[in-house]
């Protein structure tokens, strides 16, 4: 099988020996495996959290040329450490026949497999939020002390050694210039073509536009205001606009902005998208919105094959009904007794892993060796050969001792997920509020497999192995109390007079 390797360094602790490390781990998977390297996309000091990376794009596009079958990556965060983007990016693979390899967690193929890499996937955006939340701690310190936080500068100002905000004597004269050239009647047209015929830069080497011009027209900094998100500190930071000045380029902006568009009503994502079929037909069911004669904005799922009149009569439903249906039986199905056993299946998941593919075989040549030892002692022992067998037996020993540190190494780059790690992974999604729309789609994410949506009943299929049981304690009418990783859920309708008020975070 033809495959590619992925890699990838952010700035945070890392630099190009981690994109060596990588490769050099990446090609010894291959090499067991059989697999033949094609190629290699390497993305130097980008974060995983977001997809704009040159390479990785590159890759995605060369898929299409359906030259390999595989990605390598080193582990499933060099890949996307946003469970989103994984999914996405993952899902345009598959299109092209090529499906997502981690070189140090070996994930099978089956439910627990899905499962485990769900989760692999939820830690790894886990730790780039807490990283995300520690680098904007130390942001906030620096706020309340009027220093820079980092990032792009305003134009006209630069930070010295200590982080302060200092007069740009070169940069500064510009910003009064487009200041005065606003008020004398200049149109923001005219400023941007004065400012580009003249080759100046934006603060960040850009050509100018509108929208950086307006930037720079209502930046309070220019004031002596120190701004940070919400906060403002007056007299923080040195002056380059008089108050003055800017309150009257305040109030010609706002005579000139000219009246709204009628904004166009854009709804949430469907969360169900790529998870939902029509259990009649088969086809996925899509999200669908439109405007009634009222004004008024609707959304849908309704069949594929439904909305195209493709011969499916599957009547459509409504989005945020079926949305907190699912989400609401999702997490219902998250009991103490249920979140010990799916902790336990994905522990046991990780400790059959570890006895797999490489560590097997492994494992198979020192016992091998230590036959083969055994046989040459006792030939000894028989009085053959003394000087012949003596050299053998050494050099079966030096192979025992380079296979045991192989298996050493590859013991500690197996996923080592423990009860209480996957326990409390699970916990904070029966604790979670159900209202938050990034919570809803990290719960669908991870347990939701597929939902066959019938006209009357939903069926929803869940990452759950073989013969696991996920039981929903309850009798409300609606609810048939099915096994082996699935729920059915019957009435729809009427389950909207007794669906209850969802929680909030305590």
């Amino acid at each position: 099988m033809n495959i590619v390797i992925y890699a990838r360094f952010s700035s945070h602790s890392q630099n190009d020996q981690s994109i060596e490390g990588q490769l050099k781990v990446c090609k010894e998977f291959a090499e067991r495996n059989g697999y033949r390297i094609i190629g290699e996309y390497i993305d130097r000091a980008l974060s995983g959290t977001n997809d704009n990376r040159p390479e990785f794009q590159r890759m995605i596009a060369d898929s299409s040329k359906r030259q390999f079958q595989a990605v390598l990556v080193y582990q499933l965060d060099r890949f996307a450490r946003n469970r989103y983007d994984s999914a996405t990016y993952k899902a345009r693979l598959k299109k092209n026949d090529v499906r997502v390899l981690s070189a140090r967690e070996n994930i099978s193929d089956d439910a627990s497999g899905v499962l485990m890499e769900a989760v692999l996937e939820g830690m790894a955006e886990y730790y780039s939020v807490e990283l995300s939340q520690k680098i904007k701690r130390g942001m906030a310190l620096n706020a309340e002390k009027c220093l820079s936080t980092g990032g792009n500068i305003a134009l006209g100002y630069k930070v010295n050694e200590n982080k302060e905000f200092v007069i740009d004597e070169e940069t500064a004269p510009i910003v009064k210039r487009i200041f005065e050239m606003y008020i004398a009647g200049f149109t923001m047209a005219d400023i941007i073509r004065y400012l580009n015929e003249n080759q100046v830069k934006t603060s960040r080497g850009n050509v100018y536009n509108k929208n950086s011009l307006n930037k720079i027209l209502v930046n309070r900094r220019y004031c002596g205001n120190y701004t940070y998100k919400n906060t403002e500190k007056s007299g923080s930071i040195p002056r380059i606009i008089d108050d003055k000045t800017f309150n009257r380029v305040q109030e010609v902006m706002a005579k000139n902005k000219k009246a709204p568009a009628r904004a166009k009503a854009v709804g949430d994502n469907y969360l169900l998208t790529t998870r939902l079929f029509c259990a009649n037909c088969g086809a996925p069911v899509v999200g669908v919105s439109g405007t009634s004669r009222t004004g008024a904005f609707h959304q849908y799922y309704q069949c594929a094959s439904s909305k195209r009149k493709k011969g499916c009569d599957r009547r459509p439903v409504k989005k945020a009904y079926i949305e907190d249906l699912v989400v609401y039986e999702t997490s219902n199905i998250l009991t103490p007794e249920n979140i010990d056993r799916l902790a336990r299946s994905v522990e046991a998941q990780g400790e059959k892993e570890i006895n797999n593919g490489n560590l097997k075989r492994l494992s198979r040549l020192i016992k091998e060796n230590d036959t083969a030892t055994a046989n040459l002692i006792k030939a000894l022992e028989a009085g053959k050969a003394a000087d012949v067998i003596s050299a053998q037996i050494d050099k079966r020993q030096s192979e025992r001792a380079d296979l045991e540190a192989q298996l050493a190494a590859e013991k500690i780059q197996c996923p080592q997920l423990k009860y209480d790690q996957l326990k409390f992974f699970f916990e904070r999604f029966a604790k979670g509020d159900l209202h938050d729309v990034v919570f809803r789609q990290a719960l669908a994410d991870t347990f939701i497999k597929r939902i066959e949506f019938f006209d009357d009943h939903l069926v929803i299929h869940y990452n759950v192995s073989d013969g696991q049981k996920l039981s929903i304690a309850k009798d409300e009418p609606g609810v048939v109390r099915t096994w082996g990783g699935l729920v059915e859920l019957r009435g729809l309708e009427p389950l909207t007079s007794w669906l209850p008020a969802m929680r909030s975070p305590n």
